[in-house]
């Protein structure tokens, strides 16, 4: 009842406010249409002011006499024709009256003695103003400002239409009592001002020295209206000035009308609401009265559906809505009952497990956690009453309680994985989503049971393979640098030594490619299963991929220990390995070793050191061990210095060529040269061909800088026969990388059609090492391609190899290049010398050509001549020169074809 009446209170209050509001609405709605009233009638006013003053000045114009006086220059007529047109006006005065004369600017000047012609309209304005249009003009240097408005219209000739003057009239406004005195009149009100810009330049009453509200001139240029302290000002835009500010009226008049609205409110209140609570109060008497008894009859009805029992519903009373009502209760608890027993239907055949339990009792269980539990299924009296922690495993108990507590005040996960116990004792794994509900009246949990077992065992699997490696069940590169930091941690907190080895097989890759990838696979086991034998369970030996394994070795002593496992690991790895079909593979090892905290102690700075060591030790010949130095680091960074300053130098073509004569010294007479790439950086300084080469061939660079060379040395042989040099050829060597590009021929096609070079003038030079040693290339496919281009092919270092004879035989090789090694001291070497002339003979024999590298000295190159061979190329004839001197050395050396140089 109670509530009943202050809803009718609070509604009618409601309405009462809204009335109120809405009164407010139409006051304001009244105010703004008074205020653009008040705007449009002073604009209004104000125009027809203008349109007097305009009436006047038109009278003037159009006077015969106006016009005559200006062809005779009357000056006196036309002052007096400008004195008669002012008399008897008392409204609409003429401030300014101005002719100007074509030949006399102020020719005669009628305006009023107070007026100043040259501020308020001066010449240059009159001479800028259209005409026939009213200009508002300030004059900003006086003070105050002088604001005129003025218009002009000239004086035509009727019979030449020829203007003979023009006439300016105006008013000034600046402390104007008429214009003011006009508008306030008009528009009943005691306050007016008129303002140009932010500046009050006329006015009445208390305006002319009052702030205006701000929100008053936000937008000067349109009709604004602010109310405030029961006052209205109204801003009427008047008449834009040449400076482009506005001048506009403000008025100010009194408002009562929101005060008056509210206190009429405020009087009715207090009445209002003390009839309202009495009408309210007798309502709901009279509303309880009559459905007390219908209602009790309904509750009644509703309270023993709730509790099962059947009854029957109520007799219908006097109101329809409550006899509607307890018919929709029946429908719908019969409704509820249906669902309810669909519900368990669904829960007993569902596929999860659900639990019911209450007060630490299990209430309900379901065929599906039945199952999974190792219980007879339709049957959950087996496990219904016992204690809900029976099925989780013991371990779990104390989290389970602990989360029982933290449910009572909502802070415990509604969703987690918890072991469980099967009738046997065998563990499984449950994923639990527990959530609050209502069982037979009273409050319970209600949990979704799923069976994980088999996904937490692919976990454990992802887990072992994101840290093992497959293969060999050894740990892979992330466990072991999560072995290495804790190693390095104890390291620093313990004083202990740890070594870290980085083991690299050599040769794998032939074992691959010789017996096939099973056979690797097997390699790597064996390998894999040694060093775990050798090493035992408390050393790390990892596998980082491919062939390459580490090891981290804890509580080292010292490095003599470290030396006794480092000759142990490479003995175990070289013990013959046993392959399929009776085969044999026999393993070397390249070891490299850091420790700390000798080297130091960051985890990623180590495993790049033993990088450095084992790829020292695997340059070093392979089969053996290397520490770390300091000297490494030094060796890899600069490295990495010239393959950022060679990319540099190669793109901006800052190398640069010599040439080493290849002489005929039976004819005394240059052949041929080898272009020998050189490289000054500016901040490496000079490098070494032997270093910026092998650099090149790590990176890859070396492809761009073959291309190079070789274009460059067609240029320079070109050079040296358009000058009358007489030169035979010219020889570039190759690189191994060259050679395994499939591309590599295809662009010395490119290169020679490029630059017009005769083939057969070209020389490739290519070492043992790329032709007999490297497996990845095909020698006899690589020289038969490039012999059908007309090149010829050297087979440069020869000797210093394992080249087999045969392959000369076999391949299109013009000339053999005996390396320096067999000419250097070759005077007092008896069985070198026995060496060259066997060289030189078998290749007379095959019909292949024999230069000698390395000549230092007159009787060395005699020697050599002495043995058959004409072809000498060494310093006691000359070294690698520039090419301007290598110019100057070879037409000493062969002279000049005078006919040929014209031609060039």
């Amino acid at each position: 009842m109670a509530l009943f009446a202050f809803g009718l209170i609070g509604t009618a209050i409601a309405l009462f406010w809204i009335t109120y509001l809405g009164s407010l609405s139409i006051a304001e709605y009244e105010i703004a249409r008074s205020a653009k009233s008040k705007a449009t009638l002073t604009r209004l006013v104000f125009t027809q002011h203008l349109d007097q003053l305009e009436t006047q000045i038109r009278m003037i114009a159009a006077d015969p006499n106006i016009r005559e006086a200006l062809k005779t220059n009357d000056k006196a007529a036309a002052k007096e024709i400008m004195d008669r047109a002012s008399e008897g006006l008392t409204s609409a005065v003429l401030d300014i009256l101005l002719i100007d004369h074509p030949d006399e600017p102020g020719w005669v000047n009628g305006s009023l003695g107070l007026i100043d012609i040259r501020n308020q309209l001066p010449y240059n304005i009159r001479s800028a103003m259209p005409p026939d249009i009213w200009v508002n003009y300030a004059e900003h240097d006086s003070d105050p400002i002088e604001v005129t408005a003025a218009l002009s219209t000239p004086v035509l000739d009727p019979e030449t239409g020829q203007a003979l003057g023009k006439i300016y009239g105006g008013t000034s406004v600046t402390d104007s009592y008429t214009l003011p005195g006009v508008l306030a009149k008009i528009l009943k009100v005691d306050d007016l001002a008129i303002y140009h810009d932010d500046h009050v330049i006329a006015g009445l009453g208390d305006l002319t020295t009052e702030a205006l509200p701000e929100q008053l001139t936000v937008t000067p240029d349109t009709v604004s209206y602010v109310l405030k302290d029961n006052h209205l000002y109204v801003l009427a835009p008047l008449m834009h000035g040449l400076d482009g500010h506005m001048m506009a009226a403000i008025v100010k008049q009194p408002v009562d009308t929101m005060q008056k609205v509210e206190e009429t409110y405020t009087q009715l209140f207090t009445p209002f609401l003390l009839y309202t609570g009495v009408l309210a109060i007798v309502a709901a008497l009279l509303v309880n009265r009559i459905t007390t008894a219908g209602l009790g009859r309904l509750l009644n009805y509703a309270m023993s559906l709730r509790q099962d029992r059947l009854v029957s519903p109520p007799t219908p009373g006097l109101i329809s809505e409550f006899n509607k009502l307890s018919s929709m209760f029946q429908a719908a608890f019969e409704s509820v009952r249906n669902r309810d027993a669909q519900f368990k239907d669904m829960i007993d055949g569902s596929l999860h497990g659900v639990l019911v339990h209450a007060n630490h009792r299990i209430l309900y269980v379901n065929d599906a956690l039945l199952q999974m539990l190792g219980y007879e299924n339709g049957d959950p009296k087996q496990l219904v009453d016992s204690p809900t922690l029976v099925i989780f495993a013991p371990e779990e108990h104390s989290r389970l309680r602990s989360y029982y507590n933290l449910r009572e005040s909502g802070g415990a996960p509604r969703a987690y994985e918890v072991k469980g116990i099967r009738k046997d004792g065998q563990i499984v794994w449950f994923e639990q989503h527990v959530r609050l509900t209502e069982w037979r009246g009273e409050r319970a949990y209600y949990a979704t049971i799923t069976d994980i077992s088999e996904r937490k065992h692919q976990e454990e699997l992802a887990t072992k393979n994101a840290n093992f490696d497959i293969l060999t069940g050894l740990p892979n590169r992330r466990l072991l640098m999560d072995r290495l930091h804790q190693a390095v941690q104890r390291c620093k907190h313990h004083g202990e030594r740890i070594a870290l080895m980085i083991l690299d097989l050599d040769r794998f890759k032939t074992v691959n490619e010789t017996y096939g990838p099973k056979a690797g696979d097997l390699v790597i086991e064996s390998i894999a299963a040694r060093l775990t034998h050798l090493l035992g369970p408390d050393q790390t030996v990892a596998r980082m991929g491919g062939d390459e394994f580490a090891i981290i070795l804890t509580d080292q002593e010292d490095r003599w220990q470290i030396e006794q496992v480092a000759r142990d690991i490479l003995k175990v790895v070289g013990e013959p390995i046993d392959l399929e079909n009776g085969l044999q593979a026999v393993m070397a090892g390249s070891l490299g070793i850091t420790v700390a905290p000798n080297d130091g102690d960051d985890d990623e700075a180590l495993l790049l050191q033993a990088d450095t060591s084992m790829y020292q030790a695997k340059a070093d010949s392979g089969s053996t061990y290397r520490f770390f130095a300091t000297r490494m680091n030094e060796q890899t960074a600069r490295a990495g210095q010239i393959e950022v300053s060679l990319r540099r130098a190669i793109e901006n073509g800052e190398l640069h060529l010599n040439y080493q004569p290849i002489v005929d010294y039976s004819k005394k007479r240059v052949v041929s040269c080898e272009s020998l790439a050189r490289w000054t950086d500016p901040h490496l300084g000079t490098v070494p061909p032997s270093e910026f080469i092998k650099v090149a061939e790590d990176c890859g660079l070396i492809v761009p800088l073959g291309e190079w060379v070789l274009r460059e040395a067609c240029t320079f042989f070109h050079s040296c026969n358009r000058n009358g040099l007489q030169l035979d050829g010219i020889s570039v060597n190759i690189s191994p990388r060259q050679c395994r590009d499939n591309s590599f021929v295809g662009r010395v096609t490119a290169i020679l059609e490029e630059m017009e070079m005769d083939p057969t003038r070209l020389q490739l030079e290519v070492t043992e090492s790329v032709m007999f040693e490297d497996q990845r290339v095909d020698p006899i496919e690589i020289l038969d391609s490039i012999s059908s281009l007309g090149v010829k092919i050297s087979l440069d270092d020869f000797g210093t190899g394992y080249s087999s004879l045969s392959y000369l035989k076999r391949l299109p090789i013009d000339t053999l290049k005996i390396d320096r090694s067999f000419i250097m001291g070759l005077e007092r070497d008896q069985d070198g010398q026995a060496l060259v002339k066997a060289i030189i003979s078998m290749a007379a024999s095959l019909g292949i050509d024999v230069v000698c590298e390395g000549a230092e000295t007159p009787e060395q190159c005699d020697l050599i001549h002495s043995f058959g061979c004409a072809l000498i190329q060494g310093y006691s004839l000359g070294k690698p020169m520039s090419g301007v001197d290598f110019h100057r050395f070879l037409a000493n050396m062969n002279g000049v074809d005078a006919v040929a140089a014209q031609a060039g």
